[in-house]
């Protein structure tokens, strides 16, 4: 597949979403969040999404540049009210002020309002573990996005749901988890139509409660539904799902039977030092994981991995070779910019003697 070098990526992101209005320090937030997705390997939540907020910026969905404030405040709780400026701006500044209640007080829920596609959840959660805290994240959708159906029916009534956490570690880099309570994420079934493949099997119903692996059976019309995650447990997703929509839409004061614009997103944060003294925490965490890491790996795979350990070996590989990029997206991107005036200077290839990142070659 053709390949874009990240700082390319990250330049003319960063560029077209200046050009249609977007302010330098917001338009770098949303650079950094798209191009750090591919980076781990979350192409559903990269690149591919540029048409997609460019779009909502015309259509006024996204709000560049509007003020985000906290409108709830107590010492450990806040509602955040992003003012349906980008979502992943809007997360962000809700992350922030977690972090900065956390740090005070040990502990933190953050919730969000008014907030549009606030993208790869775990991207928070990483920044949550970094600073040292465990973190709980959260995210629903409104009923446009509800194409999960519930365990036993065929009609959707829930989003995709994503949880994710994140668990500091003593001497590694934190544990990060971040699924979907789907079998997938709407994002992944898109990037397989765009790469015009068939989807896993148990993923998806069609119209008629069949299950399907075609893309276009799920998109339609008529339009199929994804599963919840577990299989022939598939309960278990259809349960967690539940729990997201209470943490993402009800606690933010929303009838998830409405529809809506946007993602609803929270955030549980807290200092591993309410129980436990930090030197006691870190040993034990540290031993935990080189514990679970001595297991003998089983037949197909080189080591035991932790949450987040795929990602950050996908993120040091595609630094150094670039970003994996697909035809349909990259065709969509350069119509984005060549209708926003922005020069497109650099053309993702594969060139002779191995994999290697997008070089010169300027495009109008």
């Amino acid at each position: 597949m053709p390949l874009i070098a990240s700082p390319d990526a990250h330049k003319l992101t960063q560029d077209i979403f200046m050009a249609c209005g977007t302010p330098l320090d917001e338009a770098r937030i949303v650079a950094d969040h798209l191009i750090g997705a591919n980076l781990c390997g979350v192409d559903s939540h990269g690149m591919i999404r540029i048409p997609q907020y460019v779009q909502d910026v015309r259509d006024r969905t996204v709000r560049a540049g509007a003020p985000i404030t906290v409108v709830q405040d107590t010492p450990i709780s806040a509602v955040v009210d992003c003012g349906w400026n980008f979502g992943v701006v809007g997360a962000e500044r809700a992350v922030e002020v977690a972090l900065q209640k956390a740090r005070a007080q040990k502990v933190a829920i953050v919730v969000t309002r008014s907030c549009n596609h606030a993208g790869r959840l775990g991207h928070y959660l990483e920044k949550i573990g970094i600073a040292g805290f465990i973190g709980l994240g959260f995210c629903s959708s409104p009923q446009h996005g509800h194409f999960v159906v519930p365990w036993g029916g065929r009609d959707g009534r829930l989003s995709t749901n994503p949880i994710a956490y994140a668990v500091p570690v003593q001497g590694r880099s934190p544990i990060v988890a971040d699924f979907s309570t789907s079998q997938a994420p709407e994002g992944k079934i898109r990037l397989y139509r765009n790469r015009k493949q068939d989807l896993p099997e148990g993923w998806i119903l069609d119209s008629t409660g069949n299950p399907s692996t075609s893309p276009s059976d799920f998109y339609g019309p008529p339009s199929g539904g994804i599963l919840p995650f577990g299989g022939k447990q598939g309960y278990r997703g259809y349960a967690l799902a539940l729990l997201v929509e209470v943490m993402g839409t009800i606690l933010a004061g929303y009838d998830s039977t409405k529809d809506r614009p946007g993602n609803g997103v929270a955030f549980l944060v807290f200092d591993p030092t309410l129980f436990v003294a930090k030197e006691v925490y870190g040993e034990n965490t540290k031993a935990m994981t080189d514990y679970i890491k001595s297991s003998r790996p089983s037949n197909g795979f080189a080591e035991v991995q932790l949450p987040g350990e795929p990602e950050q070996v996908k993120r040091a590989k595609r630094a150094r070779e670039g970003i994996e990029i697909e035809a349909a997206t990259w065709a969509a991107i350069v119509a984005v910019a060549q209708s926003l005036k922005v020069e497109v200077a650099v053309t993702p290839e594969i060139k002779s003697g191995g994999r290697k990142p997008a070089g010169a070659g300027r495009r109008k």
